[in-house]
């Protein structure tokens, strides 16, 4: 479940610098079914994943009740509505099997109304299809919808069971 949080200070600790204030939002990922093939799969062969970045889009809420999320299409290859990318900026692991990924949205990025996010992973040491190099879309997340303007700066905390 994704969650809406109040401002929040991300300093030198995360980032490295003076702290600036974030919104802070909370959102729940669905791993692909074709990370999930990649994955098993690195278990005989040695390929591997490794989360690269991020893409928002205006897709993922409910035009019927923008504070309603829509369920997650794991089979999905690309944002439904794919809007802005960029690295993500930093990347956590709780517990061996869940990551979070954070992913800033500055005071001039997006500034549209948003419900999707993407995890971008590049693959690793893979003999076979898809070749090393290759972008693939490794989680997937929806959200009620959020309006950004230009003097708005998020901080999404995309986590994911890999």
């Amino acid at each position: 479940m994704s969650e809406f949080g109040g401002a929040s200070e991300f300093g030198p600790a995360l980032f490295g610098g003076d702290p600036s204030p974030y919104l802070f939002v909370q959102i729940d990922a669905e791993t692909t079914t074709e990370a999930r093939r990649l994955i098993a799969r690195g278990a005989y062969d040695g390929t591997s994943l490794k989360a690269r970045d991020f893409s928002v889009g205006q897709g993922g809420f409910d035009p019927v009740d923008y504070k309603a999320a829509i369920p997650v299409n794991p089979d999905a290859t690309n944002l439904d509505d794919h809007y802005f990318s960029d690295p993500i900026a930093y990347v956590e692991q709780p517990n061996g099997r869940a990551r979070s990924y954070y992913c800033l949205l500055e005071s001039g990025d997006a500034n549209v109304t948003l419900g999707e996010i993407g995890i971008w992973a590049e693959v690793q040491n893979s003999p076979g299809d898809p070749a090393d190099g290759t972008l693939i879309l490794m989680a997937i997340g929806h959200f009620p919808i959020i309006c950004k303007n230009s003097t708005m700066q998020y901080a999404l905390r995309v986590t994911h069971q890999a």
